[in-house]
């Protein structure tokens, strides 16, 4: 019987965070304000459920000597770490650089590559209700089969599979067939628009559909049963075998920083399919948190 804990696996970052205070200028300086944060999707939707009072836990990796200084962080915001230290890179970093709601990624995933699945133990699972992926982790730590094996183990202890792709750059690297393939059986599937588009597109040239985000979620029903996809200020769609189709709005915000949007919308969808609501409420939660989200530089909450 599945458990009452949300068990989160992927990556933990250090986030670098610049915003220029104008066009960025070749060859010269630009002056910009730029932050150091804890980040990463997997480790910022671990610190959102845990800020929303979730039991959660994280697996993760990081670089030697990293591990006390992120579990602590974790901790704070009321999340039991599972941390392991790679010997030989560095915790992942990746520099982001805002402009207004457009964020330009320049990634190394470090210590992340090398995550084990067997990191993932049989007693987290026993305890887990719900266990959340993201294709990070499938495009450069777990191999295909591993992550499904993984996805058996959770079904076989009644544990509820959510995953988040992650990113429509790595999945045109990884390639959209694939991993549609290798990614076939999780419970819950929760792109935004962009993955939605690509994960629907022409896989031979790459390049997204150009089906509204309705058409998307239905297609995208073929595999997996439950489909939730965020589609910015249009809101969010909410596709279910068997039932029709429902959105949930989004209401106009002030955005300070959109970094970790998708990873605090996700906790607040965990949060309250947790707590037993159903998921149209689930994902109304989802949204009140990523408004939380977007008014804060850095993509966790506030620690207290």
């Amino acid at each position: 019987m599945a458990g009452s804990r949300v068990v989160v696996v992927g990556d933990v970052i250090d986030d670098i965070i610049v915003v220029p205070g104008g066009p960025v200028r070749a060859d010269t300086d630009t002056t910009s304000a730029i932050v150091r944060r804890p980040g990463g999707s997997a480790s910022n939707t671990a610190a959102w459920l845990g800020w929303l009072g979730a039991p959660v836990d994280l697996v993760g990796r990081v670089g030697a000597g990293d591990l006390e200084r992120h579990a602590s962080v974790l901790r704070a915001s009321g999340v039991a770490p599972h941390l392991t230290e790679d010997p030989d890179r560095v915790t992942g970093t990746i520099v982001i650089v805002v402009e207004g709601e457009h964020r330009t990624m320049l990634t190394d995933r470090g210590a992340n590559a090398t995550l084990s699945p067997e990191a993932v133990t049989d007693a987290l699972l026993d305890d887990a209700a719900y266990l959340h992926l993201t294709g990070y982790t499938l495009f450069d730590a777990f191999e295909a089969e591993s992550f499904a094996q993984l996805v058996r183990r959770a079904h076989d202890r009644g544990v509820v599979v959510s995953l988040d792709p992650g990113s429509a750059g790595f999945l045109v690297d990884y390639g959209v067939r694939r991993f549609l393939a290798d990614t076939r059986g999780v419970d819950i599937l929760l792109p935004n628009r962009a993955e939605a588009q690509l994960l629907v597109g022409d896989a031979t040239t790459r390049v997204g559909s150009t089906l509204s985000p309705e058409e998307c979620a239905e297609a995208l029903l073929e595999h997996a049963p439950t489909v939730v996809l965020t589609s910015g200020g249009e809101g969010v769609i909410i596709a279910r075998r068997g039932h029709e189709l429902q959105r949930v709005p989004v209401e106009p915000v002030e955005t300070v920083d959109p970094t970790g949007a998708g990873d605090a919308f996700s906790a607040g969808l965990l949060h309250g399919l947790l707590a037993g609501d159903d998921v149209v409420a689930a994902t109304a939660t989802g949204v009140r948190t990523a408004r939380e989200a977007v008014a804060l530089r850095g993509g966790r909450p506030p620690l207290a």
